[in-house]
């Protein structure tokens, strides 16, 4: 995981903070190095080595090293690295896990959003294609 500086995030908190029954709204990245307790909507969500979220936590990416706990839910990508812990309800847009890396719980992505439903026709197009036919013989076969 890339290193910033602790000027570079919009929310910064310290390992030697504990923050609890907060709501907090972050229009940009913050770093938790510390531990919080409550819901936490952020563009950008690092969670650090030692550093530990639990609650109700939206937005559009993470980056996991330490804990998070209770719910997860992302637009875009999940990062979980070998230190990364995450359990409770886990939804993401797109996933990258490093070995070593921990998920319990019920894990989910919008699974239509990237499938394209075959059409019958094509594959018949390229099934007869592979034989050397056309479709009209293919389908004369079939009846």
């Amino acid at each position: 995981m890339a290193q910033q500086n602790e000027s570079e995030y919009e929310f910064y908190v310290g390992p030697a903070t504990h923050l609890e029954g907060a709501s907090l709204a972050i229009d940009g990245t913050a770093r938790i190095d510390g531990k919080i307790v409550g819901k936490v909507a952020v563009k950008h969500l690092i969670v650090g080595p030692g550093g530990c979220v639990q609650g109700d936590i939206s937005g559009e990416t993470a980056e996991v090293e330490g804990t998070v706990e209770d719910s997860l839910q992302l637009s875009g990508k999940l990062t979980v690295c070998a230190s990364g812990r995450i359990r409770g309800n886990i939804k993401y847009g797109s996933i990258e896990c490093m070995e070593g890396a921990k998920l319990v719980g019920e894990i989910s992505t919008d699974w239509d959003a990237d499938i394209e439903t075959p059409v019958v026709s094509d594959r018949l197009e390229a099934f007869t294609a592979s034989l050397g036919g056309t479709d009209d013989e293919a389908r004369e076969e079939l009846v």
